[in-house]
């Protein structure tokens, strides 16, 4: 798999509407050509990446920067890790 991780913290737009930094959770694939971004609700956070509405990855994020991801299909297959996830802090 090569996926790119990034979590992004902050915001001043949301900032100052809620009082609270934003935090997203980034993934880009090179290979599909294809952007997800999901809002960071708690301090962890597991969810689907879908390709054409169809669900084709599964994915645990923690705020402690680890992050697993799983291809979705028939048999199921391991646990892939990404070498390194990148911690992006905006104002």
């Amino acid at each position: 798999m090569d996926f790119e991780v990034t979590f992004q913290q902050g915001g001043f737009i949301e900032f100052e509407e809620t009082g609270m930094y934003p935090r997203h959770i980034l993934f880009y694939s090179r290979k599909l050509k294809r952007n997800w971004r999901f809002k960071m609700i708690g301090e962890t956070q597991s969810g689907v990446l879908k390709l054409n509405k169809i669900s084709a990855y599964r994915y645990v994020f923690s705020t402690d920067l680890s992050c697993k991801i799983q291809a979705i299909g028939e048999g199921d297959s391991e646990w892939y890790e990404p070498e390194y996830i990148v911690n992006e802090m905006r104002d």
